[in-house]
């Protein structure tokens, strides 16, 4: 298999009530196949300040960035024990935090994303609520795994990357 060594980051968001720690045995695999030289991390905390851990060198190959959210439930955007409608919010606004650091710091223009369960419906809510923004970035790749779009229990109206379904 043939692997690109263009220096484009990609971004892992993990799921619900998880963290990097997931999303480094994906990670490490990845270097260990000799896909990546480089994986840092983005800290989020619960007010959403993002803060990055490790450093992107110039000779990068396709750098991965492992995003940790230390809300990972949610549990300060709820609403009456709703967590759902948290992802339009606190959610998007997590992973635009950690996108536009990693993206300010290194001037990258593209990106990739990975994203599992909880990590999927935050990541289509930045694209939602950004995609025609000036500053936002061309997604070369996105990886969704275990997606919930076919609908969320407390998300009225909103089905797959924003398009409404009823």
């Amino acid at each position: 298999m043939k692997v690109s060594s263009k220096t484009v980051p990609t971004f892992f968001f993990h799921g619900w009530g998880s963290s990097w720690h997931v999303e480094d045995t994906m990670a490490q695999a990845i270097k260990r196949a000799g896909a990546t030289n480089t994986i840092v991390r983005v800290n989020v905390n619960k007010k959403g300040h993002a803060r990055l851990i490790g450093k992107i060198k110039k000779n990068a190959k396709n750098p991965l960035v492992e995003v940790n959210f230390s809300d990972n439930k949610l549990t300060n955007s709820q609403y009456n024990g709703q967590y759902a409608n948290a992802y339009d919010s606190t959610g998007a606004r997590y992973v635009k935090n950690a996108i536009d650091l990693v993206r300010n710091k290194y001037h990258y223009s593209k990106i990739n994303i990975v994203a599992h369960s909880m990590g999927n419906l935050e990541v289509a809510s930045y694209i939602k609520l950004n995609a025609g923004k000036k500053n936002f970035p061309q997604i070369d790749h996105l990886v969704a795994m275990a997606g919930h779009y076919d609908g969320i229990i407390g998300i009225r109206g909103w089905g797959v990357w924003g398009v409404v379904f009823h």
